[in-house]
């Protein structure tokens, strides 16, 4: 899944507001809340990503690692995994999801999830090193699925952090095992406490019949109830979804279906019968669907 240029991006304040005051140089961690009223204190620390004793496979391998080891202080490690080679018992492949408290700092609505993997050939004593920027946790677990990692154990466990709803559990592991379908176009993260909200829109390349083309993914924060949300929506370009984030939070803009507009399906069906030799009889309304298209089961997670 790959996540958009960065390059020349403005800020963007919240809609209807006046421009804020930058917030305090504190860590804010996946749970929103400031270091020194959190109780989480799971950094990475000296320790890093354990590489320190060995040397890069490339120059980009080690300006990567540097990158990202700037400020190690204001990492919070979300989760960790680590896979060891089973003949040697030697650590091979780790892979890191963490939240980069800098990126506050950074260019204004830049994603503030890292997804790390690190490969390590002991013998050699070498390493490589990659990494990625994700506005979601999910869309970093998504990252390192695909390299390998286990996603239900790249999970997000620390203590303190904020719950999501069962809708949100339910479309974040959807996400999370997606492979490469969604294409990430453009998101931004609003992180001021009184507005924390992050929205994404993505490019559905294998839509379910009847699913709309673009999707926008709406994550927002609640700090006072010790909660979190993240929903979607369907729009049929970009264009379209570019228009609805730009007045995203106002009461009068919920996020539309995944479905087209009845009207817009209706005109689908008449341009394919101008081509059909038979027509076949209407559908029945389906039921509720998943956050992966399929029917809702009636049992409860």
């Amino acid at each position: 899944m790959r996540s958009p240029a960065r390059h020349g991006r403005q800020a963007k304040n919240p809609p209807g507001s006046l421009q804020l005051p930058r917030p305090p140089r504190r860590p804010v961690p996946a749970c929103g809340v400031d270091h020194k009223d959190c109780p989480i204190t799971t950094t990475l620390g000296t320790a890093g990503f354990d590489v320190d004793a060995l040397d890069p496979v490339t120059a980009q391998d080690e300006s990567a690692h540097e990158r990202l080891s700037h400020d190690l202080d204001m990492l919070t490690l979300l989760a960790v995994q680590h896979h060891v080679n089973p003949h040697t018992e030697l650590l091979t492949d780790s892979y890191f999801l963490v939240h980069d408290g800098t990126m506050t700092w950074d260019i204004p609505g830049s994603a503030q999830y890292a997804a790390v993997h690190v490969q390590r050939d002991l013998g050699a004593g070498s390493y490589r090193f990659d990494s990625s920027r994700h506005a979601i946790a999910a869309l970093a677990q998504n990252w390192l699925a695909d390299r390998g990692a286990d996603p239900a154990l790249i999970v997000p466990a620390v203590e303190g952090q904020l719950e999501g709803d069962a809708e949100t559990r339910e479309l974040e592991e959807f996400l999370a095992r997606s492979g490469a379908r969604f294409e990430v176009v453009d998101d931004y993260t609003y992180d001021q406490p009184a507005f924390y909200k992050t929205w994404i829109i993505a490019r559905d390349t294998a839509p379910e019949p009847g699913r709309l083309p673009v999707r926008v993914l709406l994550e927002e924060v609640d700090l006072e109830a010790g909660c979190y949300t993240l929903r979607q929506g369907g729009f049929a370009t970009v264009d379209a979804a570019q228009t609805w984030v730009e007045r995203v939070g106002e009461p009068d803009n919920p996020l539309p279906p995944l479905t087209a507009a009845p009207s817009a399906r209706a005109a689908g069906a008449v341009a394919q019968s101008s081509v059909a030799v038979t027509l076949s009889a209407p559908a029945s309304a389906p039921a509720p669907a998943t956050a992966e298209g399929h029917p809702a089961r009636p049992q409860h997670r």
